[in-house]
């Protein structure tokens, strides 16, 4: 079985995506997962943004009670919920951690930054603080996120985009085929995705 994911690190329901993947992943290693980089607000300033200047905060609260009641299965903490960051960077780090067998430790540490610490991950401090908690090597790293070694990376996912027709993330498809995203407890997610 192969399944694509599509993600961002900016969203917090990517953050749950992300959970339910490692846990399925954990559970069946056979299941081959790819990630594939999705960005939601590509031209967004390096600065960052407040999502209330977009979006009334009552608003937002009310997501976020979905999001951290989902989130609680797996001790998710979501102490940032206003404050929104160019993920541009910490995607070409997490195609260089994958490259060297570290997905996953960057990833949960990329979420974490944004969500519980509320950093803006597109400060070289803080995806070289992302970087070394994941066990990678910075110099590399960092070489990797000021080249185009991954430009065809995010082109090819641009394309299956379209191909799969995604249109919020995350995005779960199944063997090609099946298109899995309406997030729920694991049980029934899990089952969604691996029961025909």
């Amino acid at each position: 079985m192969n399944i694509k994911i599509f993600s961002d690190f900016a969203c917090p329901f990517c953050y749950i995506g992300f959970s339910i993947a490692e846990r399925l992943k954990e559970e069946h290693p056979e299941i081959n997962i790819e990630w594939l980089p999705y960005e939601l607000d590509p031209g967004l300033s390096e600065e960052g943004a407040d999502l209330t200047k977009r979006i009334p905060k009552e608003k937002i609260d009310m997501s976020f009670r979905r999001i951290e009641r989902l989130g609680s299965e797996y001790g998710l903490i979501y102490n940032n919920r206003y404050k929104k960051f160019n993920t541009h960077k910490l995607h070409k780090g997490a195609l260089y951690a994958e490259k060297e067998g570290k997905f996953y430790e960057f990833a949960k540490e990329a979420f974490k930054a944004i969500f519980e610490y509320g950093k803006n991950v597109s400060e070289s401090a803080v995806l070289n603080e992302i970087g070394l908690k994941a066990g990678l090597n910075i110099v590399e790293m960092n070489n990797c996120i000021s080249s185009d070694a991954f430009d065809e990376v995010f082109e090819e996912s641009n394309k299956l985009v379209s191909v799969f027709e995604v249109d919020s993330v995350p995005t779960f498809i199944v063997n090609d085929s099946k298109k899995v995203t309406l997030l729920k407890e694991y049980k029934k997610f899990k089952k969604d995705l691996l029961e025909d």
